[in-house]
């Protein structure tokens, strides 16, 4: 929809249930099913034989690489290429890649079965991080103190049906995330954020603060050093998120998401850095850098709404709809996704996690945090305890964005 608003750009859009608002917008609508990619591969290039496509977008992680085989099947000249998908998508991948580039990472073992984890555990040191190798944002990510929770956490990952899985250090220090697009072999940093996450086991993602409050010599080594990262990967003509940890011995890749991050953390990086990222992806795709329209705030906080305890959610509506005598001139968002009286869990619950969000833009910290906690009051979050919470929520509450 806003390519349709902000560009000339004639847009196919594949799916395989199209919402009908999309399936008005889309020039060429495409339904498809991503279970089989030979046959979403054949639906393109039937389409692309008689409206040729210039390039391919995804940013939904498992169809990353879809789009790089597309850009090889189609011919296409930009665009994400599939090794680097599976260099992205593959952690272990990313590992070795950035290693061989001198590059510093978490140490880590690829395991097969629970035996193999409690091993690799022994060698890295306990606690370690156990997680799939084709994860993102914390998902599936388990902190273990000892080698009984390596082995059921290496054998909760084999049971969804991996074949294997990541042991990795743990690393202790501040969260650094790196966005940038790479066009034609070069670099550009859209924003740095610091990211704040929830106690373990699980390190669900709490938010974070952009921009980062790192001075301007370490936005520039970790611009330099984001280059590096994704020159090593092979990634160009794209964007991707990459995470650091600043230890004391400096900082190490974490992870590196080749997407645009989800839900209303897009709404907060357009507020703060003028940058609509749907079309920073596009035009990266394409080969061009974008450049930024005026930012609406200085500075921007993602707070998620979670829980240290089970119960039922009592909040005022109300509030969801509009608060007066805020200082931002631009409007919070303010989402829960439970009504009042619906049960959530606490935040390291298997299902728990995040049950809403609210993000507030404005022209300095302080104002920031002032009408974040003015925000707070009006909702008046109260948890009751409720017996058996658990079995009142029926899908799992994970995500921050």
């Amino acid at each position: 929809m806003m390519l349709k608003e902000r560009t000339t750009y004639e847009v196919g859009f594949a799916d395989e249930a199209i919402p009908f608002d999309l399936l008005a917008a889309a020039d060429i609508p495409i339904e498809v099913d991503f279970d089989d990619w030979e046959e979403v591969v054949e639906a393109v290039r039937r389409v692309h034989a008689l409206r040729p496509f210039t390039a391919v977008v995804s940013q939904v992680d498992r169809l990353v690489p879809l789009a790089g085989l597309l850009r090889e099947r189609l011919g296409l000249t930009t665009g994400i290429t599939a090794q680097a998908a599976r260099n992205c998508n593959d952690k272990a991948a990313t590992h070795r890649c950035l290693s061989e580039a001198d590059i510093a990472v978490t140490r880590h073992r690829v395991v097969h079965d629970g035996q193999e984890g409690v091993v690799a555990a022994k060698e890295i040191g306990l606690p370690v991080i156990v997680k799939p190798r084709d994860a993102s944002s914390a998902a599936g990510l388990m902190h273990c103190a000892s080698l009984e929770e390596v082995s059921a956490a290496v054998s909760d990952i084999l049971d969804g049906g991996r074949d294997s899985a990541l042991v990795e250090e743990y690393l202790v220090g501040p969260e650094i995330g790196v966005f940038a697009a790479r066009a034609g072999g070069r670099t550009q940093i859209l924003y740095v954020f610091t990211g704040e996450v929830g106690p373990p086991p699980k390190f669900v993602k709490l938010g974070g603060w952009f921009p980062s409050a790192l001075d301007e010599g370490e936005r520039a080594r970790l611009g330099e050093l984001t280059g590096r990262v994704l020159a090593a990967l092979g990634l160009d003509d794209w964007v991707a998120l990459v995470q650091f940890i600043l230890t004391d011995d400096g900082p190490k890749v974490v992870e590196v998401n080749p997407r645009v991050s989800g839900g209303q953390g897009v709404a907060l990086i357009a507020a703060t850095t003028g940058y609509e990222m749907t079309l920073a992806a596009v035009e990266a795709a394409l080969g061009r850098h974008v450049r930024p329209d005026p930012p609406k705030a200085a500075i921007g906080m993602y707070h998620s709404i979670v829980f240290d305890q089970e119960g039922t959610l009592w909040y005022r509506p109300e509030a969801l709809r509009g608060i007066e005598g805020l200082e931002s001139p631009v409007p919070p968002v303010i989402e829960i996704d439970v009504a009042p009286g619906e049960a959530v869990l606490a935040i390291n619950h298997p299902r728990g996690g995040t049950f809403g969000r609210i993000v507030v833009a404005g022209t300095g910290r302080e104002e920031v945090v002032r009408d974040h906690e003015r925000i707070m009051r009006h909702l008046d979050l109260r948890v009751e305890p409720l017996e058996n919470a658990e079995a009142q929520v029926d899908k799992p509450h994970t995500s921050c964005c």
